[in-house]
């Protein structure tokens, strides 16, 4: 399994000297598996420079598979920039929480209504599914994805991926990442992301 920070940041993107090392966009992770099975860990900023990469590659996948741990603006702003949603071969599956409000897509129609934005969902030229998912499991070819809510102001998903080898977990914004530990014993790695030291208390989405 192989594993590309994109964006490591939360709330909001911080471009400049200070963030070189890991970047100033916000969260967006990308994993593929031994198979070739793509996944997008949310869609912050860092989804942009992903697009770009991904049409760049020779012979790169057509197909990938976005989890989207909540809607909050950090995790979903880079959608509108991510270049392959607008390519008609491509295809597109995203999944996020369902909750008592609005769908995933209703979600993210939202954020692209012509009052903020010129682009609506109406027009991405990719083939895009829409999953609202609850805690569970699911398998993409040679990866379970097992998700649980998370404690977080919005309906939170964090998500456990394994493949054949030891887990690796990607709890979105929280401070209560035991709740993945179930589905990863022993994980190879966990990641999330975070908007400034822990000492600062600032709020992180």
């Amino acid at each position: 399994m192989r594993v590309r920070f994109w964006g490591t940041r939360g709330s909001i993107p911080v471009p400049g000297p200070a963030t070189v090392r890991y970047g100033g966009n916000t969260s967006c992770v990308e994993v593929r598996s031994a198979s070739g099975v793509l996944m997008l860990l949310d869609c912050g900023t860092g989804a942009r420079d992903f697009g770009q990469a991904l049409l760049a590659e020779p012979g790169g996948p057509r197909r990938g598979h976005v989890f989207i741990g909540h809607t909050h603006w950090d995790h979903i702003q880079g959608l509108p920039f991510m270049a392959p949603l607008f390519v008609a071969d491509y295809e597109w599956d995203l999944y996020g929480p369902r909750g008592l409000g609005p769908s995933l897509r209703e979600a993210l129609e939202g954020q692209m209504q012509y009052t903020y934005f010129p682009i609506t969902v109406e027009q991405l030229a990719a083939q895009v599914r829409y999953h609202d998912l609850v805690e569970g499991g699911l398998s993409i070819g040679d990866v379970r994805i097992s998700a649980y809510y998370m404690n977080h102001p919005a309906l939170t998903l964090g998500t456990a991926s394994k493949p054949t080898a030891r887990p690796w977990s990607m709890p979105p914004t929280t401070n209560r990442i035991r709740r993945l530990w179930p589905a990863a014993s022993n994980p190879r790695a966990v990641a999330t992301n975070a908007a400034t030291r822990p000492s600062l208390r600032a709020p992180t989405c």
